[in-house]
């Protein structure tokens, strides 16, 4: 399971993104709750959360999220009127966010809001609401819409990151003695 997280979620791990997500399929991880568990009480002290967004007999689809950044993500005056236009309260916290996301979850629409949780630009998600792939400049770790350029930096530094994390994890560290 680590390996997994850190290969979709070194980004945040990282720090250099406010969160990531992964799907966990259950019938290949075994005690799937257990050892997110372990994994918060091992990474929470260095601002790292692991948490199950939404789940069904056979997946979960998990969260991993430094709480401070996601926080100042959260606040943000463009994100925040965002979210509140999607019925988030104009003064909730991350955890009341995170809770009324996990609902939205439940929905049959999809939560367009997951990409402002996530760190993506403003302007791409309303190009992905709105557009779809019309206009579509990029396509990597989301579709961009705006700032191609720049969107494909930082793809480049995510894929950097995600392969250096990935390879202490081959010479057999833990994310705990990575992170902490």
């Amino acid at each position: 399971m680590e390996k997994l997280i850190a290969y979709h979620c070194a980004p945040a791990l990282a720090g250099i993104k406010p969160s990531n997500i992964v799907t966990c399929y259950k019938n290949k991880i075994e005690n799937l709750n257990e050892k997110i568990e372990k994994l918060n009480w091992e990474l929470n002290k260095k601002d790292i959360y692991v948490e199950i967004l939404c789940e069904c007999e056979k997946k979960a689809l998990v969260m991993v999220y430094r709480k401070k950044f996601l926080e100042k993500t959260l606040s943000d005056k463009d994100v925040r009127s965002f979210l509140v236009g999607m019925g988030y309260p104009e003064e909730g916290n991350t955890s009341e966010y995170l809770e009324i996301l996990k609902k939205h979850l439940k929905g049959e629409e999809f939560s367009h809001e997951i990409g402002a949780f996530l760190g993506y630009p403003m302007h791409d998600i309303y190009g992905f609401m709105y557009h779809k792939d019309e206009g579509c400049l990029l396509c990597g770790e989301w579709k961009v819409y705006e700032n191609a350029d720049a969107a494909e930096r930082l793809f480049h530094r995510f894929g950097t990151c995600r392969r250096a994390l990935c390879e202490k994890l081959q010479g057999g560290k833990t994310l705990a003695q990575v992170f902490c």
